[in-house]
């Protein structure tokens, strides 16, 4: 398998970004990233897919749509939509039908930012996912950067002091959106998860002063996604983009916290009466062998829908058999600036 590393939520213009899509490939550029989906909200913007190269080196860009209801006030249920290759916000007044018509074009679809918080003193509201009935999307963003910024924030001098250093605060994905996908899992549902920069380049003024707080290139060396691939990216646009595409759909990889350490090379696999990777069903025997490896010791806990099934703290490694079925995910915390953050959220690995 090959690793690679994308983000696959962020804005330009043609919503409320403030970069268009070449200087967004710079930046990804910089950051070292393979891929990244640009999300616009509620459009869907045609002939800028191609790969961006500088001196630096090359990134694949694609185009979803973060897609959510104009009319509804608040406007709730946020919809990532990868892969559609057409518009979809249309569908955006029912979002059973909009996840319906994303699977029948064959594109994946997530919750966006499914319990982000309100910013009071901003006098902006909370945007959260509220129509659980729903059923068929693909998965859930379980780490949004700048939705876990909000929660941070009690009031305008809180708020300056968590921007101007945002890497102190950041402590990982709510604990009320893990708790969601370990439940969804315990019901037996697949249920793929993504992390992501939610980038837009705000923008901070105090009287003569104007910064931006979030640049694209810090945040795409925070909260990022990575992927294993079957195939090494190749530079066709077409084939790449179907390896990315279904990696995400798969859950074939883990949610990274890059800025602590790099998380490259972790992996998160099993055997039983077949081997696999993260995304993957393993059939039980007598019992499985999961297996955990970390770039670096870190605390590692293995988790089956919602309880801690296996720790090792301070390792590198960890091996556990267990012998119930379900859904099998790794958590690994590290210190990093004196307190102990989330840094890898793999997906799971189905054990039948």
């Amino acid at each position: 398998m090959h690793e690679i590393a994308g983000n696959c939520h962020m804005h330009t213009p043609y919503s409320d970004g403030i970069k268009w899509h070449q200087e967004i490939a710079e930046d990804a550029i910089r950051a070292g990233l393979d891929f990244i989906i640009v999300t616009d909200h509620n459009v869907w913007v045609d002939g800028v897919e191609r790969y961006y190269e500088n001196e630096q080196g090359k990134v694949l860009l694609l185009v979803g749509e973060e897609v959510h209801d104009m009319r509804r006030n608040p406007q709730v249920n946020h919809f990532l939509v990868y892969g559609a290759e057409k518009e979809m916000c249309r569908y955006a007044p029912d979002p059973q039908r909009l996840i319906e018509e994303t699977r029948l074009t064959g594109g994946h679809g997530f919750l966006a930012h499914p319990f982000d918080p309100p910013l009071p003193a901003f006098h902006e509201p909370d945007y959260p996912w509220l129509d659980w009935q729903v059923e068929g999307f693909t998965g859930l963003e379980i780490w949004n950067y700048m939705s876990e910024f909000k929660g941070h924030i009690k009031g305008k001098l809180s708020a300056v002091q968590v921007a101007l250093r945002p890497e102190k605060y950041i402590m990982g994905p709510d604990v009320q959106v893990l708790a969601k996908w370990d439940e969804l899992l315990a019901q037996g549902k697949r249920i793929a998860a993504v992390g992501n920069s939610d980038a837009h380049g705000q923008t901070f003024s105090l009287g003569p002063v104007r910064r931006v707080l979030f640049p694209y290139e810090f945040l795409f060396r925070a909260v990022n996604t990575h992927l294993l691939i079957p195939r090494p990216l190749n530079g066709d646009v077409a084939h790449d983009k179907r390896l990315i595409l279904d990696g995400l759909g798969r859950g074939r990889g883990w949610v990274a916290y890059d800025m602590p350490h790099a998380t490259k090379g972790f992996r998160f696999t099993g055997q039983g009466l077949n081997k696999g990777v993260m995304g993957d069903d393993v059939k039980l025997d007598a019992g499985a062998t999961l297996q955990v490896k970390a770039p670096t010791a870190c605390h590692i806990r293995l988790i089956r829908h919602g309880q801690v099934v296996a720790e090792a703290k301070n390792d590198r490694t960890l091996t556990h058999i267990p012998v119930e079925p379900g859904a099998y995910r790794v958590e690994c915390y590290l210190p990093y600036l004196g307190k102990n953050r989330g840094w890898i959220f793999s997906n799971p690995i189905y054990l039948r």
